[in-house]
Formats: structure tokens, sequence, C-alpha cells
């Protein structure tokens, strides 16, 4: 499974989804089985996936995300 997780900007942000909504948040990463806001981290299968969310976030925010696994950072 496959994760977004940003360590530039001080604390850790990653990309969580609440359930049934189609939006993302970012916010701070406590932890793969934590949640922020009642909202679980997004995950997903799909490397192809999270690196077309990854460039989409960039393309909104100007905030450049890594992707992780299980074992830690991808290098892509």
């Amino acid at each position: 499974m496959y994760y977004l997780k940003n360590t530039e900007m001080g604390e850790p942000r990653a990309i969580y989804k609440a359930k049934g909504a189609d939006r993302f948040y970012r916010g701070t990463f406590s932890g793969m089985n934590k949640k922020y806001w009642g909202m679980k981290l997004y995950t997903c299968k799909s490397l192809r996936r999270i690196k077309a969310i990854r460039e989409h976030l960039y393309s909104y925010s100007k905030e450049q995300f890594d992707v992780y696994d299980e074992n830690g950072k991808v290098e892509i």
C-alpha cells in the first residue's frame, strides 16, 4: 500500500480522506493507523494512482509529497 507524506515543512504532513467524500485533506502525519479528525490515511495499491494524486496535489497547493510504502520512502 502506498501513501503520500511531506517531511520538508517542519512536522510531517500526509493525505487523508473522509469516508464517502471525494476530497483529499492535508493533515499532520502521526502514523499509519492513526486518524486525523476522524479521517483515515489515504492509501492505495497502485503506484500509478498515487503518483497521479501527487501531481494533482502539487498543481493545486505547490506542496511536494513523497511516496511511501510499509518499508519507507519509495524512490521514483
